[in-house]
């Protein structure tokens, strides 16, 4: 039998047992419980309220409200918060007393706090005091379409922190949480840190391998490997809800270090709705809606967004096309639920032939991803369940650069393996590249949850297992190896397969206890374990890029019903993507022989060295995550204040420098490689990238927030967020070519420690909220302050040094001694006053209008304007020569534009299908 299946086996085995065990020792704690509380929830108009959720606070002892609206609770005697709530309903709290053996009923009713404008559901309450340890920010579809949202991006905008900028496709949208941006190798860890998930399942980037495309050019990123993924493959108008972990995370979630995006996708609705949405430069359709058969859900979306950069030109902007198509039913008296989802996004990103463009330059990046999501959900009992997902997702990548490349005679190979062969001249000729992959990603999760109630302290326990498998297999980078697509360097390209890469694997696992008690005052403990390990190569579990125990901890204390102190601390930990792991190989074509004569007698005889760039054994990285809050609440008025600190440690950067030191060769017998003699040698280097980037962030969060007051059912939100971060590498700067030592006479290569980066900005978001129900009217004004943003190099008075490498490969380190002594001015490097200036952006103010407004039976249109005052102040840069000076406009355009939507059932008279 196979290694690899038998292995599978041992593990699928022993954890059904440890799992059977762990479900016999629960059942017997749960059956101790000897009270009962029996109730019915509805709305106003007496309808049940199906999937209400019901929570005993103090032990977290619940039940969800079945097709008729009735719950029962089983527990332990004694004295309860009972807390009922239901989506855009206000919530039940009530203080309940159990007596041993009796069956408490009650009958509650939940009063509606929203009303819709043409499908937009306006909420009209939120809760002042957080709920939960770990700080959050959780977006509803009606904020989504408020803002006239056309990608997940535009969507994290209302996230404390994130400066303005106007919604639109035209650029690649990543997302990073509470981290500036400092360096490029921070922000790309920060962008890759941050996990995406859809639907309980992560939506992974680490089998992107679209390496040296050569689209990433003029200023515009087009493709995101080693990164986080592209938010604009995400509609905005198909989701439900957004939710934004900042803080410490639960044991769940892993493979992430910066922060968590949980998106919710809509299901369970029976209402057709066709959105448009335009302005100059973006263009939207979005249609939605399902039916209902036999309490079974069948749902579809269909998008189809364009944006243009700029209108002027043909054929340059993004377009995507996307559906989902969902099946949610509630089977056995809800004793099973299944949820299957299946997902296909197009997107094109595009430029086009320009006009008068001497180089002839057209490109392209275009993704077919294709997604299936599965989830099972098994009520073991009133208070345990078993929840099973399954995910598969394919991602068809294909970048594509034409471009006229062009050099004064020199010289090409087309050989894939090391050797000595004849070479040819080159001059000019049209190149065209095409990076194709096919990035595949399974995933696997089964987690186990109940209740039980010991010693009146209250405990929700989980437990859970995951597995993943991303591999790549794409014809990976296509072109003919005698027009390659770039002819500036020694160190060639060559086609290359994806064919045959090993498979990335994480498999991972968690326990976590919530805890709730009264100890002299009510606390909430969430105590949690998670165990990854990461690994490519044949095995089923692999780690050789590392096995990282990830500790989590939150707690609330609530020293009086209207305030509490929220703590934790946590690490989370990082997989390499694929691309770190195999990055293309390097082919050094030498030339030993090169007589141009401009006729037939020319003669260049080309030896190819390959240089392996594999990083096999590349471990992740991990975060500490450090949190304090205190939340306020009195009245309408609640505020909450938020300190946290964030350390990363070995994150990804290019810092191992490798030597390559070459001779060349005369062959005077050619083609007879006998007889050969030295006639120079060549020397450069190449980088990989190790784990040596730190990245150390810390900052304030402040919001005060209050429920609707007179006049016009007014909210006011403020938000402040301060952030300072670093990013140190470890390692060091190479010279970019060879100086001369004139004190030993030879030609060195110095390095120096690197110089290293600081941000520091404060963010305030002021926010004014009017909501009208009777006009059917929703109007927000908002304002963003930057207060300052500035940022600033350190290490430039560190200007000898540290060593260099000679030019026959050997790497020399100087003492101290030695630096500080008499050397040579080739390892001097003098920076300019200028750069030791630090760049600050302050005061910057922006407003922007946003209203909703119903029209007729079931329709509404919506209009924005951003930078209603079109404000650009001019900033004068500071990190300019003496006598330069040089001003950048701040603040996004004038932006304005429309939507319209409606409810095609309403339109028409019909409520439902």
């Amino acid at each position: 039998m196979d290694k690899n299946i038998m292995k599978k086996s041992l593990f699928a085995s022993r954890s059904l047992h440890i799992t059977a065990i762990f479900l016999v020792v629960i059942s017997s704690l749960l059956a101790e419980s000897a009270s009962v509380l029996k109730g019915h929830v509805q709305d106003e108009k007496g309808s049940p309220l199906v999937g209400a959720n019901v929570i005993l606070k103090e032990n977290y002892a619940g039940a969800a409200a079945d097709v008729n609206g009735d719950f029962s609770i089983r527990t332990k005697p004694g004295d309860y918060t009972l807390e009922i709530t239901f989506i855009g309903y206000g919530k039940f709290r009530e203080r309940i007393k159990l007596k041993v053996g009796e069956t408490l009923i009650k009958q509650v009713q939940l009063k509606i706090s929203y009303f819709e404008i043409g499908g937009i559901v306006v909420v009209a309450e939120k809760e002042l005091l957080p709920s939960e340890a770990t700080t959050k920010t959780r977006i509803s579809s009606g904020e989504i379409e408020h803002i006239q949202a056309s990608s997940l991006s535009d969507v994290l905008k209302l996230v404390p922190g994130q400066r303005f900028d106007n919604p639109g496709l035209q650029d690649l949208k990543q997302a990073t949480i509470r981290t500036s941006s400092v360096d490029a190798y921070t922000d790309r860890n920060a962008a890759f840190g941050t996990q995406v998930i859809v639907d309980n399942v992560p939506v992974s980037n680490n089998a992107n391998m679209q390496i040296d495309s050569k689209v990433n050019t003029g200023g515009i990123q087009w493709t995101t490997e080693n990164s986080g993924i592209d938010l604009r493959q995400i509609p905005a108008d198909n989701i439900e809800e957004v939710e934004v972990i900042r803080g410490i995370p639960s044991a769940k979630y892993g493979d992430l270090s910066s922060g968590i995006i949980h998106v919710r996708t809509k299901s369970e609705s029976v209402q057709q709705r066709f959105k448009y949405k335009y302005n100059l430069q973006n263009q939207e359709l979005n249609v939605n809606g399902g039916f209902k058969i036999a309490d079974q859900f069948f749902n579809y979306n269909a998008n189809f967004a364009h944006s243009a950069r700029d209108i002027r030109i043909k054929d340059y902007g993004y377009s995507r096309v996307s559906g989902q198509i969902s099946h949610v039913a509630k089977l056995f008296k809800n004793l099973y639920a299944v949820d299957n989802r299946l997902y296909a996004t197009r997107t094109f990103d595009e430029q086009g032939l320009r006009e008068g463009d001497l180089y002839l330059t057209e490109k392209y990046n275009r993704d077919f991803i294709i997604r299936y999501n599965h989830q099972s959900r098994f009520i073991l009992t009133p208070k345990q369940k078993l929840d099973v997902n399954y995910s598969v997702n394919l991602d068809r990548q294909n970048s594509y650069v034409k471009k006229l490349i062009s050099s004064d005679n020199t010289y090409i190979s087309n050989r894939m393996t090391e050797g000595t062969q004849e070479g040819q001249y080159f001059q000019s000729a049209v190149s065209k590249l095409w990076v194709k992959g096919k990035a595949w990603n399974q995933y696997f999760s089964a987690e186990y949850s109940g209740s039980i109630n010991m010693w009146n302290v209250g405990h929700r326990l989980s437990a859970g297992i995951s597995y993943r498998h991303e591999k790549n297999n794409g014809p990976g980078r296509i072109f003919d190896p005698n027009i390659p697509p770039s002819i500036t360097s020694i160190l060639r390209d060559r086609p290359r397969s994806y064919d045959g890469l090993p498979a990335l694997k994480i498999s991972s696992g968690y326990v976590e206890d919530q805890i709730t008690g009264n100890f002299k005052i009510p606390i909430e403990l969430s105590l949690g374990l998670r165990y990854e390990q990461y690994g490519s190569g044949n095995d089923a579990f692999p780690k050789n890029n590392g096995a990282f125990l990830n500790p989590r901890f939150n707690a609330i204390l609530s020293p009086t019903e209207n305030s509490q102190l929220r703590f934790g601390y946590g690490t989370t930990s990082k997989a390499p993507s694929l691309a770190l792991l195999f990055l293309n190989p390097i082919y050094f074509d030498l030339d030993d022989i090169n007589r141009f004569t401009g006729d037939s007698t020319s003669l260049v005889v080309v030896s190819t060295y390959l240089y392996n760039r594999e990083n096999k054994n590349l471990k992740g990285f991990q975060q500490i995550k450090r949190e304090l809050s205190y939340d306020q609440k009195i009245g309408k008025l609640g505020f909450t204040m938020t300190g946290y600190s964030n350390t990363t440690f070995g994150a990804f950067a290019s810092t191992i420098v490798r030597p390559i030191f070459l001779y060349k060769y005369d062959y005077p017998y050619w083609p007879d490689l006998t007889g050969k003699t030295i006639r120079d040698s060549v020397y450069t280097t190449y980088t990989i990238d190790d784990n040596t980037q730190n990245t150390y962030t810390r900052g304030l969060e402040f919001s005060v927030q209050t429920n609707p007051f007179t006049p016009l059912n007014m909210k006011l939100r403020v938000e402040a967020a301060y952030n300072y971060t670093t990013g140190d590498r470890k390692g060091y700067e190479y010279s970019s070519t060879f100086l001369r030592d004139t004190l030993l006479n030879i030609d060195v290569k110095p390095f120096w420690n690197i110089i290293n980066s600081r941000s520091e900005n404060l963010l305030v978001n002021y926010k004014f909220e009017f909501t009208v129900k009777e006009i059917g009217a929703w109007i927000t004004v908002e304002a963003q302050q930057v207060i300052f943003d500035k940022s600033w190099d350190v290490g430039l008075s560190d200007s000898i040094a540290v060593g260099y490498l000679a030019y026959n490969g050997e790497t020399v380190h100087f003492s101290e001694a030695e630096r500080m002594g008499d050397v040579s001015s080739a390892y001097k490097r003098i920076y300019p006053d200028y750069w030791k200036k630090s760049e600050n952006q302050t005061n910057i103010w922006l407003f922007n209008l946003r209203v909703s407004k119903s029209l007729f039976r079931g329709s509404e249109i919506s209009f924005f304007v951003n930078n209603i005052f079109n404000s650009h102040p001019l900033y004068r840069r500071q990190r300019t020569s003496a006598g330069t000076y040089s001003y950048t406009m701040l603040n996004p355009d004038l932006f304005f534009g429309v939507e319209i939507s409606g409810i095609v059932d309403k339109l028409f008279g019909k409520e439902k299908w």
